[in-house]
């Protein structure tokens, strides 16, 4: 379940099937996204996703700031999509704070239970402020699931370069591709805050501590 390679000849009423794992929703509204905020995500959710155990985005400062500046994290937003022609077996799931380069993640920094939500934010609980390298990722484990599941948001824009990933051993990383050459996003975001809400403080203003 969940391999790309398996196309689904299928049209229901307001779905369409793009392969196993990954399902248009109808209508897609959109998603405020704030200047805060480090995401790849084009602010319009369009797939929701349940390719491999692993679903992870891999982030570079260097596209925020041109420059590989380290950054503290300690907020981060997930969104996903309750569909009922595709029902989730659990809506818990495990968020993870990784280091690590495009290839995947190597150092875990953190990682906690959450549940996921219908067409909401999920906000992992931090236990503290990490301090990340210029590239990290943020995963979503579905290691609670049989089948995948809670299944994720995404964009239908592919980005330059890869950033979107999904994973069955969190040491082989495929780029979750819907069409072209190229990743689309996951609808993942992580800051710094100092009070709650991402818009306490930017990114700009943290970038010059480090």
């Amino acid at each position: 379940m969940g391999a790309v390679s398996r196309s689904l000849a299928v049209t229901l009423a307001a779905v369409t099937f793009a392969h196993a794992g990954n399902v248009a929703i109808p209508d897609p509204p959109g998603t405020a996204q704030s200047d805060d905020e480090l995401t790849y995500f084009d602010g319009t959710s369009w797939w929701l996703s349940w390719d491999g155990l692993y679903r992870g985005t891999w982030f570079n400062t260097v596209d925020f700031y041109g420059g590989p500046y380290n950054v503290l994290i300690n907020a981060s937003e997930l969104w996903f999509y309750h569909h009922p022609s595709c029902p989730w077996d659990t809506s818990e799931y495990y968020f993870e704070l990784h280091n690590g380069p495009q290839s995947g993640p190597d150092y875990e920094l953190f990682r906690v239970q959450c549940t996921a939500h219908h067409y909401a934010p999920s906000e992992p609980e931090y236990d503290d402020d990490y301090y990340c390298d210029p590239q990290f990722w943020l995963v979503a484990s579905t290691e609670l699931s049989s089948g995948g599941w809670p299944s994720i948001l995404g964009d239908n824009t592919p980005n330059d370069v890869d950033h979107s990933f999904y994973s069955d051993d969190l040491e082989i990383w495929e780029p979750w591709i819907i069409q072209g050459p190229t990743a689309n996003d996951y609808e993942m975001y992580c800051g710094y805050e100092y009070n709650p809400g991402f818009e306490s403080t930017t990114w700009g203003a943290m970038k010059t501590l480090f």
